[in-house]
């Protein structure tokens, strides 16, 4: 299957996020044992894939991806270092956001 860089295609508006769930559909449905793993076939970091096992929309980690990731905790608001994983992404205020996964400051 032909790879291609669906968050990059969101920021620069080629996909609309419909468009993007329906061509991860078609991936996740349609792929081979020959084809390499739908990360990279789609070009996402790990820590964007994880994002989005752990709930992010594409739209969400399109955004952090272009205008970089949350780097606080909405919840105790301790540093979140987004490569060194530990957190969890959840919608807080309307939007989506880090929170870790045990809050090291939260009392």
């Amino acid at each position: 299957m032909k790879r291609c860089d669906l968050l990059d295609d969101l920021i620069k508006g080629r996909l609309s996020p419909e468009d993007a769930e329906s061509m991860y559909d078609f991936y996740m449905d349609n792929l081979t044992d020959a084809d390499p793993p739908i990360a990279e076939m789609l070009n996402f970091s790990k820590k964007e894939w994880t994002a989005h096992a752990h709930g992010a929309p594409f739209q969400a980690i399109a955004r952090w991806r272009d205008r970089g990731w949350p780097d606080r905790c909405f919840i105790c608001g301790g540093e979140i270092i987004p490569d060194d994983f530990g957190w969890f992404p959840r919608e807080h205020d309307g939007e989506y956001g880090l929170r870790h996964i045990v809050c090291p400051n939260k009392i």
